[in-house]
């Protein structure tokens, strides 16, 4: 079983964000942790859950969280994890400290994603990102000190960004000596804060994906998701997505499915305290479970049983040379094409 869970605190809100979290509530944190404690309690009854293969404890910002508070959470789950479980958790640069990843590492967290999104002080600060350049190498130098599997995110597509700056931000990570990275095409996204404001003029008119994906070929980093660059180290977590595992969502806002029920909690904080059992219930037909498999397979390395696509159009796509097929399984060559593939194809 998969394990997500939503810290939605932040000391800043990043006017493209549209995920759910809220700033200035940081009186809520320990109230919020018994509200997840019990959360999290309730789902491994219910479900009768006996194994837990991956955690991924995203946000918001759950390095803004003081270390103990995750004591009781990882005192419940650790006894539930498998040997080589992967537990995740996301960070910003400017408030990585020694102690938390000390303590954290302690507790069983061995694998960090940090939220670099740009070595330019001005696409920072376009971004509305609180750190710098020097937050970056120093929370880099602090992180690996405990952990040897560090992801980082990029965001491109920014109006800033040529194709010059953007070889040198990927230089400037690949440099660092990390093994994952995440890139991200930037968007105004109807619930963020650029789309309030009509900040559609943030975003590049051209898209420079492809340019990331074939630098990154070459450096040694393979695309094996639509955003996603590994040169050893894949995140076991979205894999797990991606091949439409069930996976548990603890906390505010957060999703989880098992069968064909899906399900989310509440996207308020203090409502989420108040109740934290209060789900928001959805239940999917085989086949939107079907279309989901071939979207998320076509996006990544997972690929999508070759059955669940019409064979006619396949037929069209393999001599167009848009997808290859292996063991009965179908790959999108391109997975920038994935999307428009998987409305094709079902």
């Amino acid at each position: 079983m998969h394990l997500y869970i939503h810290i939605p605190f932040c000391d800043s809100k990043c006017g493209y964000c549209a995920f759910f979290s809220e700033v200035n509530k940081l009186e809520l944190i320990a109230p919020y942790f018994t509200a997840l404690k019990k959360d999290l309690l309730h789902q491994l009854n219910s479900y009768n859950i006996k194994n837990i293969s991956t955690i991924f404890i995203g946000g918001g910002t759950p390095n803004i969280v003081d270390s103990s508070y995750y004591y009781e959470l990882f005192e419940i789950l650790l006894p539930l994890c498998e040997k080589n479980c992967e537990i995740n958790m996301e960070s910003n640069p400017n408030l990585l400290k020694k102690s938390w990843l000390l303590e954290l590492q302690s507790l069983g967290l061995n694998r960090l994603s940090m939220g670099v999104q740009s070595f330019f002080t001005d696409k920072l600060q376009l971004l509305e990102r609180q750190h710098n350049q020097k937050d970056i190498y120093y929370a880099f130098d602090l992180a690996r000190t405990y952990f040897d599997n560090i992801s980082l995110d990029i965001i491109f597509d920014c109006v800033l960004d040529t194709q010059e700056r953007l070889q040198t931000e990927l230089e400037s990570a690949l440099n660092l000596g990390v093994n994952h990275l995440s890139a991200y095409s930037l968007s105004v996204d109807s619930h963020s804060r650029f789309s309030l404001n009509n900040r559609h003029d943030t975003c590049s008119t051209i898209s420079y994906a492809s340019f990331v994906r074939d630098f990154l070929d070459s450096q040694g980093l393979k695309q094996y998701e639509v955003s996603n660059y590994a040169r050893n180290k894949k995140c076991l977590h979205n894999l797990g997505y991606w091949s439409g595992d069930e996976y548990l969502g603890i906390g505010a806002s957060a999703v989880g499915r098992i069968g064909t029920t899906r399900y989310s909690g509440i996207n308020k904080i203090e409502s989420y305290i108040h109740n934290p059992l209060q789900k928001r219930i959805e239940n999917l037909s085989s086949k939107e479970l079907e279309f989901e498999a071939v979207f998320l397979g076509l996006r990544s390395e997972i690929g999508v049983q070759k059955e669940l696509c019409k064979a006619e159009k396949l037929e069209i796509l393999f001599s167009e040379n848009m997808i290859f097929e292996k063991q009965g399984r179908i790959y999108a060559n391109d997975f920038f094409l994935a999307d428009s593939l998987a409305l094709y194809v079902t």
